[in-house]
């Protein structure tokens, strides 16, 4: 069966379906009514009893309280009760009033208590009763029409949201190789080349005079001279910043020194100057090479945050398009179950 044939067989049974549950309803409310004029009425007759005369003065107000507790708390109960489905409501509160009439109540008018549980009882036996045949009546609500509309616009806005997409990335793509250009026609290519292999060799002749000078300051230390050689001691960066105290402190510890420290401190004391100078030139050049790169990148750098931009705004298309697909997916599983619960209700196959 085709499936907008199979939705107009299942409307048309839940026409009928929605008269028999309206004929139910209008059955139990019925009973309804006749059930709590019942129980009022016995409410009224308790109420209307007298307690005997031979009752101890004690029981009797004790009693009289219960009574006016229990008779009150079952008027303010039925008196919110006008449908089935107040009553289901209410049944919890009932199921406490059936036991919660007292010892002595119960012990002096035990017939008009049992009386009232019973009828009690019967709405609750009334409501379950009634719960059974609307449920058996009933039919469920599929909601396939709203589903399949949900779905279809889910759908539309992920194409459109795929196309935004698309055109982000191509904008992404043609900015990305206009950069590209940039730096072949600026030269940045080739001048962040030799950026990266100056800053790479400063660090390596930095790191080679520190690794020199940290040799030394175990046997500098030892000595315990003060002054610059506590600082040479503590940090063998001093041996960049201050070349001229460094080589005087060398010259002044060397007749001290032996074997491999001696050889160390040689060294350093016949590269140190021109090693330094070598660095400060090769900084000065860093510098130079910095500021024209500066000077060049500007055009560069407005490109870099509109390329960042487009990459900010795809994250976000693509997170709005994850959701978009979370919740087709999640539509499309509704769908199915509901397609089948329509196939038992109908008995027949659904075509897609």
């Amino acid at each position: 069966m085709r499936l907008e044939q199979a939705l107009e067989e299942y409307e048309k049974k839940k026409e009928r379906a929605e008269r028999v549950v309206e004929k139910v309803r209008r059955k139990y409310e019925k009973r309804l009514e006749k059930r709590l004029k019942e129980i009022l009425k016995k409410i009224d007759e308790l109420e209307r009893r007298k307690i005997p005369r031979n009752v101890d003065e004690k029981v009797r107000k004790i009693v009289t309280a219960e009574r006016r507790n229990y008779v009150t708390s079952l008027r303010n109960a039925l008196a919110s009760i006008e449908s089935m489905e107040d009553l289901g409501k209410r049944l919890p509160d009932l199921a406490k009033l059936h036991v919660g009439h007292g010892k002595y109540l119960i012990l002096l008018f035990e017939k008009d208590v049992y009386a009232i549980n019973r009828l009690l009882k019967e709405l609750n036996e009334d409501y379950l009763s009634y719960y059974r045949e609307l449920e058996k009546a009933e039919l469920p609500e599929l909601g396939i029409r709203g589903l399949l509309e949900e779905m279809e616009e889910i759908k539309k806005a992920i194409a459109e949201g795929e196309a935004e997409r698309q055109g982000l990335v191509e904008r992404l793509r043609e900015l990305e190789g206009e950069l590209e250009g940039l730096y072949r026609e600026l030269g940045l290519d080739e001048l962040d080349e030799r950026i990266s292999t100056l800053s790479s060799r400063i660090r390596s002749e930095e790191m080679e005079l520190r690794s020199k000078a940290s040799k030394l300051q175990k046997p500098v230390r030892r000595m315990r001279l003060g002054g610059f050689a506590d600082e040479f001691a503590r940090d063998s960066s001093v041996v960049l910043r201050e070349p001229e105290k460094t080589l005087s402190l060398l010259q002044k510890v060397y007749p001290r020194l032996e074997g491999k420290y001696r050889k160390t401190a040689r060294w350093l004391v016949e590269n140190l100057e021109e090693k330094v100078g070598a660095i400060e030139e090769d900084r000065e050049l860093l510098e130079e090479l910095e500021a024209e790169r500066e000077k060049l990148i500007e055009d560069v750098r407005t490109r870099e945050n509109e390329i960042r931009e487009l990459e900010r705004l795809i994250e976000e298309k693509e997170a709005e398009l994850k959701k978009l697909r979370n919740r087709l997916e999640h539509l499309e599983k509704g769908f199915e179950e509901s397609i089948a619960k329509l196939e038992g209700i109908l008995g027949t196959k659904i075509e897609r």
